[in-house]
């Protein structure tokens, strides 16, 4: 059984413990920096019992958020999540929680030191989708504390509110919005990236098919089904540990979506192309293979298939997803469109289909959506063409002319109705009585049309009728309801 010992070290005491066997090798934990004998020897043998319950190669009291973080990702995301799932993760912690939250101890985690984390990442411009990407990798990192592991008593980030929609950042949210490319700007970009270009295929995934940057360069022939115009749209790439990986599209969207004459002729001729390259290049042609990582290589071995991606050179080399980078540059600098990124063709995809009367519910298909409402809320906006779309819609529907007033021609003049009342309203010569649109001259002073009851300014209620003067006192009143 381990024991505790202590030991001076220059002018401050430090106990130790061995912990188990770690592949063969002792594990021995230390701690210094104590004034006194007595001191260190309370720490180590709390350290030590708490070793004993928890059996981990760690102290729990003692263990950094940042400590922690690593081994949440080993034991956990490694292991239950997807690959580019942990690529999102680490980036987070990396460039957002570790610098902030990670020099604290797990266990002094409290509510008001992660709200203030989200409160500041707020005023700093962050989107509501990014504070909710840090919230939910907070509280579920600090779940897995809980349970199994038992670190910890409560979740301190469960009880963490995110800022109100109708809150104001200190500095503006760099949400971006979305821009419909035009016309005659797709015209100029497909001009200066035509056909043979390295750019051109993945822009026409994009603008045609509405397809994410990842899906666009993972597309391989045997996904292309020219007799029946399909596209079947099954993986992504993504970089991960400085490969292209192939993962599940993003929602696990699989989906098989139709292609347009254009868009098929032009991967047809594309195709018809890459055969014939291969075979004059021969053996100096490079051929692309997937591993058992699903990692696409130049070498392949008995794990590995050869795969042939719509997206490569003339010499059989894989047409990274960076390449769009450059595009992107060109179409800022060059072209004066600042705005512009792969994700707006997408966009325009969509906004094209249901301009033109696409049923949302295929829209959401084509798009991979999880379900409609985020198609909805990320498209929610009209284009005028939409509005002029829907009066067209309502100039179309019958009006039946029985149930619909004589009402004057559409540029003449209205008439004004002016009723005539044998009665003189109430107060007539006072300046109150100025207020009343149902009096003669004042009616035709302001040309407007009477909506004074008839013959009387008093109150009818109930079934029988009873019309009662604007003197009569509250209690006659409700007694003429009963």
């Amino acid at each position: 059984m381990a024991q505790v010992t202590c030991m001076k070290r220059g002018n401050y005491w430090q106990y130790r413990f061995e912990g188990a066997k770690i592949g063969g090798k002792r594990k021995r934990f230390t701690k210094g920096g104590f004034a006194t004998k007595k001191e260190a020897m309370q720490a180590g043998t709390k350290a030590l019992a708490e070793y004993n319950n928890s059996g981990l190669a760690f102290i729990p009291s003692e263990i950094s958020f940042s400590d922690y973080l690593d081994f949440w990702m080993k034991e956990y995301c490694k292991i239950n999540l997807k690959e580019d799932t942990c690529a999102g993760y680490q980036k987070r912690i990396k460039n957002h929680i570790r610098p902030t939250l990670g020099h604290y101890k797990l266990k002094s985690l409290s509510p008001a030191l992660i709200q203030s984390f989200i409160n500041d990442k707020f005023n700093a411009g962050y989107s509501r989708n990014s504070l909710i990407a840090l919230k939910s990798i907070l509280s579920g990192c600090l779940t897995y504390a809980i349970e199994p592991l038992g670190l910890i008593q409560t979740n301190p980030a469960l009880m963490v509110k995110l800022p109100s929609k109708r809150a104001t950042p200190e500095i503006p949210t760099r949400k971006k919005v979305r821009e419909v490319v035009s016309t005659e700007l797709w015209n100029q970009i497909i001009t200066r990236f035509p056909y043979g270009h390295s750019c051109h295929i993945p822009l026409l995934l994009a603008y045609r098919c509405g397809l994410r940057l990842g899906e666009a360069f993972a597309v391989t022939w045997d996904d292309v089904d020219f007799e029946n115009d399909i596209l079947r749209i099954n993986k992504q790439v993504q970089d991960i540990d400085g490969f292209w990986t192939f993962c599940n599209p993003k929602y696990d969207s699989f989906r098989d979506i139709r292609l347009d004459n254009f868009m098929l002729e032009t991967l047809w001729k594309a195709k018809t192309q890459q055969d014939r390259a291969r075979l004059y290049y021969d053996e100096y042609y490079t051929h692309l293979y997937e591993n058992e990582k699903h990692q696409i290589v130049t070498q392949g071995d008995d794990t590995s298939k050869e795969i042939r991606l719509i997206n490569v050179r003339e010499n059989g080399t894989y047409i990274q997803p960076r390449v769009m980078q450059h595009c992107s540059r060109v179409i800022h600098y060059d072209m004066g469109y600042k705005s512009f990124d792969f994700h707006s063709l997408r966009h325009t995809h969509t906004t094209m289909l249901l301009e033109n009367g696409a049923a949302m519910k295929d829209v959401q298909h084509r798009l991979g959506h999880k379900n409609i409402q985020v198609t909805l809320q990320i498209y929610a906006h009209l284009t005028e063409k939409m509005q002029n779309r829907t009066v067209e819609i309502l100039n179309q529907i019958p009006i039946d002319d029985s149930c619909t007033p004589n009402l004057p021609e559409r540029g003449t003049e209205a008439a004004v109705f002016t009723p005539d009342f044998d009665f003189v309203l109430p107060c007539e010569k006072s300046k109150k009585s100025s207020i009343y649109a149902g009096f003669r001259d004042n009616a035709f002073q302001v040309g407007v049309q009477n909506c004074t009851p008839d013959k009387n300014l008093g109150y009818k209620r109930g079934t029988k009728h009873n019309i009662l003067p604007l003197k009569a006192s509250f209690g006659s009143k409700k007694r003429a309801t009963r």
